[in-house]
C-alpha cells in the first residue's frame, strides 16, 4: 500500500500534475473573483449595463452607444470616468484603487470595447460641436436660460420646464441625481434612444418638427440653459412630507 501511494505521488510529480484531492480546480478559483472576468461583453454586463443599458442604450443613465457622444470624448476621459466615477451622482468608481472591483486592464477592455463597437458614423457636424466636457466655472445667465428654454425646449419639456411629452428637467429628484456634466452632455448630444434631439435639433440625422426654423444652440446658450436648470437644485430633494409624518390609516 505504501509502495502504491509512493508510486502515484512520484508519477504526479514527474508528469507536472498541479492538482491534488481537495485543491480547487481552475473554474472554481475564478468563481466570484471579479479580477478573473475578461471580455467586453462580460465586463459590460457585470458592471455597466444596469445603468447604461444592455447594449449601451435604453438605460437610466447616459447612452454610450452613440456615435456623436463617442466622437466627442477621449479615451482618457472614458478611462478616468470608469475608474474614478463622478462625485455627487450614482456613477461609482470602478477601479480597485478607488474601492471598486476592476483592474486597470479590465477598465481598458471596457473602453476599448466601447470604441470598437459603438463609434459608428458620427454626423458630419460633430466637429463643430460645443464642448461636451465642463472645463471651467459656470458662466451662464439663468434669466437668459429660461428664455432659451421656452423657445428651444418647451415644446417637449413644457413651458418653464414643468414637463409635457417629456419629463421636467428642473425636478428636484432628477437634479439630485444628474451632474452638471450629464446635463451638458444631454443638451449637446441629446438622448437618441428616447427621442431627444442633439444641439442641432437633429434626431437620427433628421431635424425634429419641434426645432424647425430654430438655429443650433450655441455654447453660450447651453451655458445659460445649464445655469437656469441647475438653479433649481435644492438641499433636500424629493416630495415634501407633512411635519408630523403620514397620518393615513396603515402608516
Amino acid at each position: 500500500m505504501i509502495r502504491r501511494t509512493f508510486l502515484i505521488t512520484a508519477i504526479a510529480l514527474a508528469t507536472g500534475c498541479d492538482w491534488m484531492p481537495g485543491k480547487p480546480t481552475t473554474p472554481q478559483t475564478k468563481r466570484g473573483n471579479s479580477e478573473a472576468i475578461h471580455g467586453f461583453a462580460n465586463l459590460w454586463g457585470t458592471n455597466c449595463q444596469g445603468c447604461h443599458g444592455a447594449e449601451g442604450t435604453w438605460g437610466a443613465a447616459r447612452p454610450l452607444n452613440d456615435p456623436l457622444y463617442q466622437s466627442l470624448v477621449t479615451d482618457e476621459w472614458l478611462r478616468a470616468t470608469v475608474s474614478d466615477g463622478i462625485d455627487g451622482t450614482l456613477m461609482p468608481p470602478h477601479s480597485i484603487s478607488n474601492g471598486g472591483r476592476l483592474t486597470d486592464e479590465q477598465i481598458q477592455e471596457i473602453v476599448s470595447g466601447m470604441r470598437s463597437n459603438w463609434t459608428g458614423s458620427p454626423p458630419p457636424y460633430a466637429a463643430k460641436s460645443p464642448p461636451i466636457i465642463n472645463v471651467g466655472p459656470a458662466t451662464g445667465d439663468p434669466a437668459k436660460g429660461l428664455a432659451t428654454f421656452n423657445t428651444w425646449c418647451s415644446p417637449c419639456h413644457g413651458e418653464n420646464g414643468v414637463g409635457a411629452m417629456a419629463g421636467s428637467p428642473i425636478d428636484s429628484s432628477f437634479l439630485a441625481l444628474a451632474s452638471d456634466q450629464m446635463i451638458r452632455a444631454t443638451i449637446v448630444c441629446g438622448r437618441p434612444d428616447v427621442g431627444m434631439p442633439d444641439w442641432q435639433g437633429n434626431l437620427h440625422g433628421e431635424k425634429v418638427p419641434e426645432r424647425e426654423g430654430l438655429s443650433p444652440l450655441t455654447n453660450a446658450q447651453i451655458e445659460d440653459l445649464m445655469a437656469w436648470i441647475t438653479s433649481h437644485r435644492v438641499e433636500f430633494p424629493g416630495q415634501p412630507y407633512p411635519p408630523g409624518g403620514n397620518q393615513s390609516p396603515g402608516f
